[in-house]
């Protein structure tokens, strides 16, 4: 078995100690979010057992607390008619910071339920002493099929022209021509 040098032995026996106490601190932060929930919804039997004959009323100056600051805390964060703002650097960027700022707060607040993950992120930061976001990016493709009927031949044509001119985006699945004189 080979030796192991004294740094590379304090640098292992550092991250062991730090990886130790992180799991302690980890568990304290979970006992912690445990009993933050427990008192925000009322329950103090962990802390004040109910005792025979005596009064089981419960103050809920936790719950209360976080739902008095959660408006004040909303009207900052989503208050103005702008989430999300971009600064220009310069004079020559005032016009494109406007348009990213237009269009992040469309997206944020129009396209997504920009609100309520806000007021889900600033509740759980006061309940559980972090709030977490998580932003993805997804594009999906959808198709669509039309489905034409008794179109002459200029129309077929120009449907053609169109499909041809859309460089791939659209493509004629199936073509069927009815002989003339025929009835459906």
């Amino acid at each position: 078995m080979p030796k192991i040098d004294a740094s590379s032995l304090k640098a292992m026996l550092a991250a062991e100690r730090s990886n130790a106490l992180a799991a302690v601190e980890a568990s304290k932060l979970s006992s912690e979010r445990s009993d933050a929930m427990d008192y925000y919804l009322g329950d103090m039997t962990k802390d004040m057992p109910v005792v025979d004959g005596r009064s089981r009323a419960v103050s809920t100056d936790v719950a209360d607390t976080i739902e008095g600051l959660m408006p004040q805390l909303m009207d900052i964060f989503a208050g103005s008619d702008e989430v999300v703002r971009f600064e220009p650097v310069g004079p020559e960027d005032e016009e494109a910071a406007q348009q990213e700022t237009d269009y992040v707060n469309h997206v944020f607040m129009q396209q997504n339920p920009g609100f309520m993950t806000l007021y889900s992120f600033v509740k759980d930061a006061l309940l559980s002493k972090v709030g977490v976001v998580k932003v993805w990016w997804e594009e999906k493709d959808i198709e669509e099929r039309e489905t034409y009927y008794d179109q002459t031949e200029e129309q077929f044509a120009a449907l053609v022209q169109q499909v041809m001119a859309s460089d791939g985006a659209m493509e004629i699945v199936e073509h069927s021509v009815k002989p003339i004189g025929e009835d459906a």
